[in-house]
């Protein structure tokens, strides 16, 4: 595979000739395509005549900016002069238009749009790549896989955060039936790309991909927002491999529990500058694997046969009480929640389950961070009337934080929240690498930032 490309190397500035189709219609068009830094498709469109625009794509370029009239997607069809190349879009949408002599002067825009054209060299076996945005990683990575060998490359630093800098690519194997393949090489990327970002500290756009097969290659431009600066990673860019292993080597495990691992990292990685977001967004992901990851009867106080003639019961009861009907039905909707155990039960669980321990270390040093009170500060351990580990209830203080902001808006005034994001991120960092099955070293918040061993989470001094 070749060296680190860039999108301006993908799609340099080339006339394209072909047709807007609109509703059935068709609009002749010449324009100019290139991919920016960050590998969005630009379409710089030559004025369209008038006299080459049927009398419904007028009405549609004249009701353009009229206010509540909806912008409806349409297709492109075009190509080079020689053939060689051809772009087309089934997305396409009208982000600009005005009129003068020579024509029509519009700004089009594709949600997704694909470039076919021939491949520099032929390619005996299939590959398939995902362009980055702001990735960083030093060195080159290489680790093989079932499905062939994946190959990670990136800036080792990253002076803009808005512009590809990076790759992961995948190689098949000799024999392998390319479509088959393809779809497997798609599944692996995308996890990687998951695992990747959440390494980095921040979603990793892939606005390009790139399938290879014999002589021809295939390049989707992808509509994606803007890169974002890395926070807090948990695995530094100058050592990706162990992570990357990881992920490759342990995706049939991670794809059992897929929905779970996606709802963590995507929550963990949401772009904010506001502390109440994050800390809800932490929160959620915690919720989210809760409800993913325990089993029914940890999640339940009785059993579900055994509640259900409870609740038979209660409800004859709310039936004999001379209640409104309105106050009858509200009580027995709430039933169900009578079963379900509380939030700060489940985490327990959830830690015990995926052997995420907190150290008598650990327990202090949140418990310093929380301000849990002088007998935790000074000796590590909870007070005589309190059952629960500091790290538990440290977790039953996030809920009523959680509580205060999501019906107030806000935290209380004397709560800085920035000790309990530290505090919920190194959970969910533990419980995804657990996930991952990883077993290496991890960059670690807490305090200030240290390098910690996974899974036993002890400081490497």
């Amino acid at each position: 595979m070749s060296e680190t490309s860039t999108a301006g190397h993908i799609l340099p500035p080339e006339q394209f000739t072909g047709n807007l189709i609109i509703g059935g219609q068709h609009v002749p068009i010449n324009l100019t395509a290139s991919a920016d830094p960050a590998g969005r498709l630009e379409l710089n469109v030559e004025p369209i005549s008038p006299s080459d625009a049927p009398s419904g794509v007028r009405a549609l370029l004249q009701s353009f900016s009229k206010p509540g009239n909806p912008i409806d997607e349409f297709g492109l069809e075009c190509k080079t002069s020689d053939g060689k190349k051809r772009l087309t879009s089934d997305s396409v949408h009208l982000v600009g238009r005005n009129h003068s002599s020579d024509g029509w002067h519009v700004k089009l825009r594709t949600g997704e749009a694909s470039l076919s054209m021939p491949a520099p060299d032929t390619h005996d076996r299939p590959m398939l790549r995902f362009h980055l945005i702001g990735f960083e990683c030093f060195p080159a990575v290489r680790v093989k896989a079932e499905l062939g060998s994946i190959d990670i490359r990136g800036e080792t630093q990253a002076t803009a955060t808005d512009k590809i800098t990076g790759w992961i690519a995948a190689q098949g194997p000799d024999g392998c039936q390319p479509t088959s393949w393809r779809k497997s090489a798609e599944h692996m990327l995308k996890h990687l790309r998951s695992v990747l970002g959440f390494a980095r500290g921040a979603p990793l756009p892939a606005p390009v991909s790139e399938f290879c097969e014999g002589d021809t290659v295939e390049v989707t431009f992808h509509e994606t927002g803007e890169g974002y600066a890395p926070m807090m990673p948990p695995v530094p860019r100058l050592n990706l491999g162990p992570i990357v292993e990881a992920a490759v080597n342990n995706i049939t495990a991670v794809d059992a529990h897929r929905d779970a691992f996606e709802l963590a990292v995507g929550w963990l990685l949401v772009p904010t500058i506001y502390e109440e977001v994050r800390f809800l967004a932490g929160m959620t992901a915690l919720e989210s694997l809760a409800s993913e990851l325990l089993e029914e009867q940890q999640t339940r106080l009785v059993d579900r046969s055994e509640f259900k003639q409870f609740a038979k019961c209660v409800r004859a009861l709310v039936d004999q009480q001379n209640f409104a009907d309105s106050a009858k039905d509200a009580i027995k909707k709430k039933l169900s929640d009578l079963n379900r155990r509380s939030f700060v039960p489940k985490i327990g669980a959830l830690l015990e389950q995926q052997q995420v321990a907190f150290t008598p270390r650990d327990d202090a040093e949140l418990a310093r961070l929380a301000k849990l009170g002088n007998a935790v500060v000074h000796q590590g351990v909870a007070p005589e009337d309190e059952d629960l580990p500091p790290s538990i209830r440290i977790i039953r203080e996030m809920v009523k934080l959680r509580n205060a902001i999501v019906h107030r808006g806000t935290a209380s005034e004397d709560k800085d929240l920035w000790p309990y994001i530290l505090i919920i991120r190194e959970i969910l960092v533990r419980l995804v690498l657990s996930i991952l099955q990883f077993d290496e070293t991890y960059q670690c918040y807490i305090g200030s930032r240290h390098t910690r061993r996974f899974p036993d989470c002890q400081p490497i001094n």
